[in-house]
């Protein structure tokens, strides 16, 4: 592609100081009320993004305010100031030719529709909290992960519960997403709900996960035990007929080592502790000896 460009400040032949007062005035207002009218389009988008992007208006109302800003230098200089600037070339075998009014305009309009969505992203909080007001219920490690569209983010748990990202994609404020809770011992309370991002933070409610303690009964000669009844910690089952019992241990019930109790009639009942998602315990029940 070949061409040349010139410039000048005397276009058609007039020069800055004979340009009258009033048309200065005039495009210099113009230009005022264009960047006015572009502050206020840009702070309605700010201010509005959620609710503009669940009516899907963002890009328009965000191509409108580029417009009026676009006006704005275009007024100064080439209204105002009486500036000229030309460009001629080949492209594709067609001569092209652009005055310079019509560049600033399409460079400010091309430039701020690619900058200024960066700047619309915003910040958001995931705040995790138990089903009671007890500090205890709160994950302070691991990492909440969240969707946005094929793009999967995750951010650390901190001492205080939060997980904090800090650019969230402008086009998602309004829109649902998933969310994930990747922490030892603990789940989301709602794993399967969706989450409406309108603002820059949001709640979830966390749980600690259920257990299990899982066992095995015999007696002496290693035969299975049945109907052998197991407690742990307020929690009771039956041994079935393999003399194997599975107890499931509430979230808000586990603890770290549980207590266990096992006894039939005709057995010495045993006394001992629970690991919940443990290994399978192997218990053996001593059959007691009668009196002579």
């Amino acid at each position: 592609m070949s061409g040349s460009a010139g410039g000048s400040n005397s276009g058609n032949g007039r020069s800055f100081r004979s340009v009258p007062r009033k048309t200065i005035v005039l495009y210099a207002s113009i230009s005022l009320a264009s960047f006015l009218c572009f502050w206020v389009l840009y702070q309605s988008l700010l201010a509005n993004a959620g609710r503009l992007a669940e009516l899907g208006l963002t890009n328009a109302v965000l191509y409108s305010a580029l417009v009026t800003l676009a006006l704005t230098p275009t007024c100064i200089v080439f209204g105002a100031l009486r500036s000229y600037g030309l460009y001629k070339g080949q492209v594709l075998g067609a001569t092209v030719e652009f005055g310079g009014s019509a560049s600033v305009f399409l460079v400010v309009l091309v430039l701020g529709y690619n900058l200024l969505p960066a700047s619309l992203n915003f910040p958001l909080t995931v705040n995790l909290h138990g089903t009671t007001s007890s500090q205890l219920l709160i994950p302070r490690k691991g990492k909440v992960l969240i969707d946005f569209g094929g793009d999967r983010r995750d951010e650390p748990i901190s001492e205080k519960g939060q997980a904090k990202f800090s650019e969230i994609p402008a086009n998602f404020r309004g829109k649902e997403v998933s969310i994930f809770l990747d922490a030892a011992g603990y789940e989301l309370a709602s794993p399967d709900q969706k989450h409406v991002l309108n603002g820059d933070s949001i709640y979830l409610e966390v749980r600690k996960k259920a257990g299990h303690v899982l066992g095995h009964v015999k007696d002496e000669a290693g035969s299975d035990l049945a109907d052998v009844t197991i407690r742990v910690g307020e929690l009771t089952a039956q041994t079935n007929a393999s003399g194997r019992f599975d107890i499931t241990i509430p979230g808000d019930q586990m603890q770290d080592e549980m207590p266990l109790e096992a006894f039939k009639a005709g057995y010495m009942p045993l006394n001992g502790k629970a690991v919940p998602n443990a290994n399978e315990l192997m218990i053996t029940l001593t059959r007691r000896r009668r009196l002579k």
